[in-house]
């Protein structure tokens, strides 16, 4: 397993309505972007670009990285929203849909809840989760569930017309409950059309949370005693424009010290 990954943020302008079938065009452009940049992971953000399964997939084997997308999944009669992932040979490896659904994407996309189990996918750095929005932030179950299974690196696509400022605040929560490294992808600001309603989204703010780098026991040891706050998990926040944002991922210290910090602050052992 590799101590470093490689991830590109992609944090997108869509088009108004989120079904445009031009966001998978515009997903293509973006991911021109990540030519040459050897990755390990392309991140879009939640419902970016809602369609495209082909399209993604062929990226992935192209690029020779996994994907995460934010797709709309039909099943028989029901839609889901959900985080969609490609292994590097551009094969489907697997969906999370989210359970939290909001009265927005009820009553205005027909989306239905998932069944609120959060599954553990393996890569060949590791294990990730995939939890959706609020589902990851806003209610510590995901990142029990995730846990339980080993996960190191959390992938939170998301999409906000409100409460951002509670996004980060909430995921800082989440990674030091469980000693997580997390992935934060958001639009970029832009006006949503749902029929003829607009709606602004807040967008921006994407982010990488991880603990510091530590290398014995020692150091470790001397983090713990110096925790006063854990802002400095922090180590990415981009604006509210278009962008796409490379950046290295430290799990090395994830996997090295969860158990002993675990231990040290009483959590439960999984």
């Amino acid at each position: 397993m590799q101590d470093t990954i490689r991830v590109a943020l992609i944090q997108p302008k869509p088009y108004p309505s989120l079904d445009d079938p031009r966001n998978i065009g515009h997903a293509m452009q973006l991911l021109e972007r990540c030519r040459g940049e050897r990755l390990d992971v392309i991140c879009f953000p939640e419902y970016f670009p809602y369609q495209g399964e082909r399209e993604l997939a062929g990226a992935a084997r192209q690029h020779k990285a996994y994907i995460i997308a934010g797709l709309v999944e039909a099943e028989g009669e029901k839609l889901y929203n959900t985080a969609t992932l490609f292994d590097r040979a551009g094969r489907l490896l697997g969906r999370q849909r989210k359970r939290n659904v909001s009265v927005l994407e009820r009553e205005q996309l027909g989306i239905s809840a998932g069944d609120g189990v959060f599954r553990a996918f393996a890569t060949d750095f590791g294990k990730i989760g995939i939890p959706v929005c609020i589902d990851f932030w806003g209610q510590p179950e995901a990142g029990k569930q995730l846990a339980e299974q080993g996960v190191d690196v959390v992938f939170n696509i998301s999409l906000f017309p409100v409460l951002r400022g509670h996004w980060k605040v909430g995921v800082l929560t989440r990674a030091f409950d469980n000693f997580f490294a997390v992935a934060g992808v958001n639009t970029a600001d832009y006006n949503a059309l749902f029929g003829e309603k607009r709606i602004h989204h807040h967008g921006g703010g994407s982010f990488v949370i991880y603990p510091p780098k530590m290398l014995d026991k020692q150091d470790f040891r001397r983090w713990i005693k110096s925790l006063n706050d854990i802002e400095d998990w922090v180590r990415v926040k981009l604006d509210g424009l278009e962008q796409v944002h490379f950046v290295e991922i430290h799990l090395g210290t994830v996997r090295r010290f969860r158990e002993d910090f675990r231990n040290r602050f009483g959590f439960r052992q999984y």
